[in-house]
């Protein structure tokens, strides 16, 4: 039951860095347009920095054709979350913003950040490969339906605009380049310098969470129907669903690749929503209720699955 512990510590360590925007947002240490600024340089920047660095640093062709069905088994959870969220969002009367942020909870989660720390305790020698293959799915997910529905704009020009944006471009990129072994021909102070300007986004995004937040004030946490619904789908029923279906894919897969799918099935909801949501001119307010409401439920709600994973699917 270590695994407890972890997941504690990790949602303590993503409150602590986000209180700490909200200490710079009161001290008036970072204004608007800078919180803007910010995001930007971290959509734009960093975390393609990030994806592609760890995707050409950590994998070789062989990890991702091995196991080319976990990225296609996190598209289409990501897929569910999104098929599941839409009725929903209409029979709730969501409209607008209000109904973009949710689809966007209910697709796209903390697939990497909540997921890493249990890949590398449950699978000590592969964890952290077979989530980083798994985590290609997830991101073309996140750089194409998840960025159509945060930025609200459904007509297909805007969509393919908005689909190719430098992180997509960075995650086909590295795909590629891994795919046709020139990733042997990197120099590593290439890879260096994608670490030293990837590195700063995940502090980078859990900042602006708190500075979003800190601009709600006690309004931040609201116990409403959109919070509650927000709640229930994206930390209990597709959860659920997800480990419905490894058990049903129990004789078809090895238990490292249901082990890592159940991981990314069971985080919170994305704590970068909130910088997409100012990156593209959506609704951060919203967006910063869904983070803090999801990772609050986060506690009860992963012990509950990382139990059944550890009962069913490990042991």
């Amino acid at each position: 039951m270590s695994f407890l512990a972890t997941i504690f510590s990790k949602i303590v360590f993503i409150m602590l860095i986000i209180g700490i925007g909200i200490v710079v947002k009161r001290a008036g240490m970072i204004s608007d347009s800078g919180e803007r600024d910010v995001s930007r340089l971290m959509v734009d920047l960093c975390w393609p920095a990030l994806i592609i660095t760890s995707i050409v640093g950590t994998l070789e062709a062989r990890d991702i054709l091995d196991n080319a069905v976990l990225p296609l088994l996190s598209a289409s959870f990501h897929l569910l979350g999104f098929l599941v969220g839409l009725p929903i969002a209409r029979a709730a009367g969501f409209r607008d913003a209000r109904r973009n942020v949710f689809l966007f909870h209910t697709t796209m989660n903390n697939f990497f950040v909540m997921a890493l720390p249990f890949a590398a305790f449950l699978l000590p020698e592969k964890g952290v490969a077979l989530l980083t293959v798994c985590n290609l799915g997830s991101t073309i997910m996140l750089w194409s339906l998840g960025v159509v529905l945060m930025s609200g704009r459904g007509d297909i020009r805007s969509s393919i605009r908005n689909a190719f944006s430098p992180a997509m471009v960075a995650t086909l990129a590295g795909v590629a380049i891994v795919l046709t072994g020139l990733n042997r021909f990197v120099p590593p102070f290439a890879l260096d310098v994608g670490n030293t300007i990837g590195n700063p986004t995940l502090p980078l995004g859990l900042l602006i969470a708190g500075t979003q937040i800190s601009r709600l004030g006690a309004k931040a946490l609201k116990f409403d129907l959109w919070n509650i619904l927000v709640g229930a789908t994206r930390n209990l029923l597709l959860p659920a669903i997800a480990f419905g279906a490894s058990l049903i894919l129990r004789g078809y897969l090895t238990k490292e690749a249901l082990i890592v799918f159940m991981l990314v099935a069971i985080a919170p909801a994305s704590v970068n929503s909130i910088t997409l949501a100012l990156r593209y001119e959506s609704s951060p307010e919203l967006a910063s209720e869904g983070v803090l409401f999801t990772h609050l439920l986060a506690g009860p709600s992963m012990v509950l699955f990382m139990y059944l994973v550890d009962r069913y699917l490990i042991s």
